[in-house]
């Protein structure tokens, strides 16, 4: 398998890419701020926006 993915043409992981981006984006989009939210204190946001 190693090897395989050693000697995978450029167009290949070009057409493997897209698609990992496409679908990470949206996760990441919802998930980071969701994580922020639930570990930062309103405080602390409240006082980081004044600045």
């Amino acid at each position: 398998m190693k090897v395989y993915l050693a000697n995978m043409p450029s167009k290949a992981w070009i057409l493997l890419a897209i698609p990992a981006v496409l679908l990470a984006y949206p996760v990441v989009a919802v998930v980071v701020p969701a994580v922020v939210r639930a570990v930062v204190p309103e405080v602390v946001r409240n006082v980081l926006h004044l600045i």
